[in-house]
């Protein structure tokens, strides 16, 4: 088989739809291998997906912001947060976020965000009012759910307790309370 030179349009398409497409589907669409399409992408320096889009992957964000990938992930499925969804060279899909898209949204969400624990200037362009609600003190939304304060809200709801009464016990609030059972449920139901 004689090899064939890789033409600007093909180079072009390559860098247009590589986070787009996956290889395969790529290879397809240039008539050309699976592993010549993964090694041009090597030899233009488009290996790292990632970091050619210039945006963010859901665990980069929560890295940067210090929380668990679980919360970015509830903020894109619950609250509104612009991602796009990229399969990279292999099949494995990605949540990307434009920086930019963060911030705006950041800026909305502000009560959802702990500034304080966000680098200066780690998520680029990073906007002048960051800077102020950094050094805000806030109440520290999250707090994360022991052993004992699972059992001790199962047995108290299990005696007829409202919510709120529970919530006054284990120093949480009612709506809290009532996410967490209707949560523990949920995973009861789908295990049965």
């Amino acid at each position: 088989m004689k090899r064939r030179n890789w033409t600007f349009e093909e180079i072009e398409f390559l860098k247009e739809n590589i986070g787009h497409m996956k290889i395969s589907t790529i290879s397809r669409q240039l008539n050309r291998t699976e592993t010549a399409v993964d090694l041009k992408i090597k030899r233009l320096g488009l290996s790292n997906t990632k970091s050619f889009t210039g945006q963010l992957t859901m665990h980069e964000l929560a890295m940067l912001l210090k929380i668990d990938p679980k919360s970015v992930k509830l903020w894109i499925e619950n609250h509104g947060l612009k991602y796009t969804k990229k399969a990279t060279r292999n099949t494995r899909k990605f949540y990307f976020i434009k920086p930019e898209d963060f911030w705006e949204w950041a800026k909305n969400n502000k009560k959802r965000i702990d500034f304080s624990k966000i680098e200066r200037q780690s998520i680029i362009p990073e906007p002048s009012w960051v800077d102020s609600e950094r050094y805000t003190e806030k109440k520290v939304n999250y707090k994360a759910w022991t052993t004992i304060e699972i059992h001790s809200m199962i047995e108290l709801v299990s005696t007829g307790q409202t919510f709120s009464d529970i919530g006054k016990r284990l120093n949480r609030s009612a709506v809290s309370i009532q996410r967490k059972y209707q949560r523990l449920n949920s995973m009861k139901k789908a295990i049965h």
